[in-house]
């Protein structure tokens, strides 16, 4: 029993109870497992309602006679046929050799009354080749023809009390013929566009009235033929068109029966399964979002083995392995930047002693030694920035804040790097930090920190000749603190990116020893001590970063 339940297929020794059973309760669980069979259970639940409902109505409009009276049934008095019925009379009429009594050439009583007879011919239905009428209580479909010239004056007509001979065709009684024969004369031979054909048609008061233009084998219009039918209802029959608006009341009924009741009943059940489904698909979101915020320990809760409960599986998985791996890296950047310190300190050192013997040392052999200790002060910062990076990371970074005199931190920490950058490259660095600026509150190791990989990061995208300056200013309840430089710049589609880890702008090129960790380490500095950083740049215009710390005059006290 329990096995059938938990979806597996029973074994081959399973009893043929088990095998019935398995079976039997498949669509239940396809039902749990398959968020498609889900869905389609429950638009097919929906269907089956509303067409359980349709039939409801139909019945009941069939049953109780004041259901089918309750909405009207406008009719669809429009004559489709009547335009190609037209074009048909055009061509049996031969536009040749009718043209000259439109145009008024031949005046003879013969050529007028055989016109005559052949328009009455049209109405009677004894035109080969068109049914008189579709059935025996069917009234014929044509009920008046005219024939016009080019100008729209009625040349021939079948019924003088409709319009007669002489009249022009803005004498119609009935809007319908007078618009269609005005539209193609007006279109001399063209489309209608409002049909995609050579015939206009028009509809008022039941009758379909269609016009068609008369042209001479030459490409001459000579005028138009123009039709009007009876109405639709006499020309299809009383009994059919009874029947037609019998089933269009109940259609309409029956629609308007069954809306609600299935509004009712689907729309709540349509919602109560689309949110189920994204309440799971949520949870999976949130997880997401927090895992890309740092809280690799994320975990969902799976509690259906269904497509979403796989993939919430399977992202636990992934998460899993995420946060072993960030661990190891973590790992491995710790033990790395503390193994270094040693071999890096004792190079440094020992460079140190043999440059205080520098009258002693040969030229070459001492800037041979410079060039070791350049690069062994690079290795030394870089252990510095892995360390910090590390315990960013493992958000064991513990600050020591206090009140600090930035004017005498920029100070020093520009004395420090002013001859190495003067010696090194021959560009000016400069504070002009004004002493009299309020104190800030943070950790004077860190901000060293930031000071330094913001004005190493300017030396080595600064030319000769070039300078950098430190500034500072007010900024409401914390103080600014920016780097300028005369450098290169940074291209503005790089300008997102630059704190980003590992990222360099100049790509394959070493520019002493960049890293692509500096900024990174300076943002999450500033971040961790409550302020904002960023960068303004353009191409051969410099570069200038700008950063906040927090008032120490103004920290809440506690």
């Amino acid at each position: 029993m329990k096995q059938a339940w938990a979806g597996n297929h029973p074994r081959a020794g399973s009893s043929g109870f088990a095998r019935i059973l398995y079976w039997i309760l498949t669509p239940v669980r396809l039902f749990q497992t398959k968020t498609s069979v889900q869905l389609i259970l429950s638009y097919l639940t929906v269907s089956l309602l509303t067409i359980a409902l349709f039939f409801g109505a139909i019945s009941l409009a069939v049953i109780w006679a004041p259901m089918s009276n309750l909405f009207n049934v406008e009719e669809i008095s429009i004559d489709f046929v009547l335009g190609e019925q037209a074009r048909s009379y055009v061509h049996w009429l031969d536009p040749d050799e009718i043209a000259p009594v439109l145009s008024g050439e031949a005046t003879t009583g013969d050529l007028q009354r055989d016109l005559d007879a052949r328009l009455h011919r049209i109405v009677a239905g004894e035109v080969p080749g068109f049914e008189s009428r579709l059935s025996d209580d069917a009234a014929p479909r044509i009920a008046a023809v005219a024939l016009a010239d080019a100008s729209g004056t009625i040349v021939a007509s079948s019924d003088p009390g409709w319009i007669a001979a002489g009249q022009t065709i803005s004498e119609f009684q009935r809007p319908a013929p007078r618009e269609a024969a005005a539209t193609t004369i007006a279109l001399q031979g063209q489309l209608d566009p409002s049909w995609n054909a050579y015939y206009s048609m028009s509809v008022s008061m039941e009758r379909t009235a269609a016009a068609y233009p008369i042209i001479t084998s030459a490409g001459t219009m000579a005028g138009a033929l123009i039709l009007e039918g009876n109405p639709i209802g006499t020309v299809v029959g009383q009994s059919r068109i009874q029947s037609l608006r019998q089933l269009a009341t109940s259609f309409l009924g029956s629609l308007w029966t069954l809306a609600i009741p299935a509004l009712a009943i689907s729309i709540p059940f349509g919602f109560w399964r689309a949110r189920s489904i994204s309440r799971r698909l949520a949870r999976m979101a949130d997880a997401a979002d927090a895992m890309a915020s740092g809280h690799l320990e994320t975990r969902i809760r799976v509690r259906r083995r269904d497509e979403i409960g796989r993939l919430a599986d399977r992202f636990n998985q992934m998460a899993a392995h995420i946060e072993a791996t960030e661990q190891g890296r973590r790992a491995f950047m710790s033990n790395v930047s503390h193994e270094l310190r040693t071999p890096v300190s004792i190079i440094q050192g020992t460079v140190e002693r043999q440059l205080a013997r520098r009258a002693e040392l040969e030229p070459e052999r001492r800037a041979a030694l410079q060039l070791i200790q350049t690069e062994a002060m690079v290795l030394t910062r870089l252990v510095s920035d892995l360390t910090t990076l590390t315990r960013v990371d493992e958000q064991n970074l513990r600050l020591e804040r206090h009140a600090l005199d930035i004017a005498a931190i920029a100070s020093d920490t520009v004395n420090g790097i002013r001859d190495l950058a003067w010696n090194q490259s021959k560009v000016s660095v400069e504070s002009l930090i004004p002493p009299d600026l309020p104190p800030v509150f943070a950790d004077e190791t860190r901000i060293r920190q930031v000071l330094s990989n913001l004005l190493y990061n300017s030396l080595r995208h600064t030319p000769a000749g070039g300078l950098i300056v430190l500034q500072a200013r007010l900024l409401g309840d914390a103080v600014q603190i920016s780097t300028s430089d005369t450098g290169q710049g940074i291209a503005r589609d790089a300008l997102p990116n630059v704190f980003d880890r590992y990222f360099q702008a100049e790509r394959g090129n070493r520019h002493a020893g960049g890293s692509g960790l500096g900024l990174s380490i300076v943002k999450q500095l500033v971040e961790a001590h409550g302020g904002t950083i960023s960068v303004e740049s353009e191409i051969g215009q410099g570069t200038t970063f700008r950063f906040t710390l927090p008032r120490a005059d103004l920290k809440p006290a506690g």
